[in-house]
């Protein structure tokens, strides 16, 4: 890829510019691994934390990406800058533009796909990818290597699904019979993915029981992830690396669920909900509300605990 700074600028007219138009850009690269190397065509972008921590005298870029801010702090460093309220989202979109990966439109020949499922255009299906009958997989998709898709799943548009992951299994359910031994409970729905969804590597999501598993617009899922069947997982929703969701959960719009987080089944995580890190989920949220610890509690609670525990200290 090349572009020159004065066609880049152009994507980017909110944006303040500073420097050599001319330059032609080449590649991004991160600003801490150029520090003292002439990188003329490359592109890169700092936060004002990080930029507080380095020597100006040492960036030697084609263009950085910085706020305001900053802009007035390291000023004199060898570069153009692109001067954006939001640095990083300019800088993500830039990578979107003019440095993301475009698939071949092809099905691998190792791929096996049933007769009966339906592909859609412009998509690539990766090596050892399995459809199995049934499946409807719509237009501009990336399901990459050793995925397995099993019957009747349902992909929207625009989806992109990583290696090795697992869509559409039967879920853990048992029950026990009159000899008081586990039998399997057959899973007789489907996993539906909608719009605009990623998921990462290494992730299961399993089919309902009667009704669906959803996964709706925008929502983003992380390596390692568990989603038990039943679950919904509202729109532009993330779910972050080592997540367990248990069964019939539902996950309102705009949640962040961090990592390692567990969830028990048939909890409301009500819209805009953030959790912490390994927090494990038994009582719904609510709107807007962070949950921490385990048991996980607000953090109006934990505030209100923490106070308590300090007086009972001293």
């Amino acid at each position: 890829m090349k572009v020159t700074i004065k066609n880049l600028i152009h994507q980017f007219p909110e944006c303040e510019f500073h420097g050599n138009e001319l330059e032609t850009i080449e590649k991004a690269i991160g600003l801490k691994d150029s520090l003292g190397l002439l990188c003329k065509n490359s592109i890169s972008w700092v936060s004002d934390k990080v930029a507080d921590s380095i020597d100006p005298t040492q960036i030697n870029l084609g263009l950085l990406v910085l706020s305001k801010r900053t802009y007035n702090k390291i000023n004199s460093a060898n570069t153009s800058f692109l001067v954006s309220e939001h640095p990083r989202s300019t800088f993500v979109k830039i990578l979107t533009i003019y440095f993301k990966k475009i698939w071949p439109i092809k099905i691998e020949n190792s791929a096996v796909i049933h007769p009966t499922a339906k592909i859609g255009s412009n998509c690539y299906i990766g090596h050892h990818v399995i459809v199995e009958e049934n499946c409807v997989i719509g237009n501009n998709n990336v399901i990459l290597h050793n995925t397995a898709i099993l019957s009747s799943t349902s992909i929207g548009n625009n989806v992109i699904i990583g290696c090795n992951n697992t869509i559409g299994n039967y879920g853990f359910g048992y029950e026990k019979d009159s000899n008081n031994e586990y039998q399997a409970m057959q899973h007789l729905g489907r996993v539906v993915i909608h719009d605009n969804v990623e998921i990462h590597n290494n992730t299961c999501i399993d089919r309902g029981v009667l009704g669906d598993t959803e996964i709706h617009e925008n929502v983003k899922i992380d390596n390692l992830v568990h989603v038990a069947h039943g679950v919904v997982i509202e729109r532009n929703s993330l779910v972050i690396a080592n997540a367990m969701i248990g069964g019939s959960t539902q996950i309102g719009e705009n949640s962040w669920i961090a990592p390692s987080v567990s969830i028990i089944n048939q909890i409301h995580i009500a819209k805009n909900t953030n959790t912490g890190v390994g927090a494990v989920i038994l009582r719904d949220t609510k709107e807007n509300s962070l949950m921490i610890g385990n048991p996980a509690i607000t953090m109006d609670e934990y505030k209100k605990w923490s106070t308590v525990k300090k007086k009972l200290s001293t």
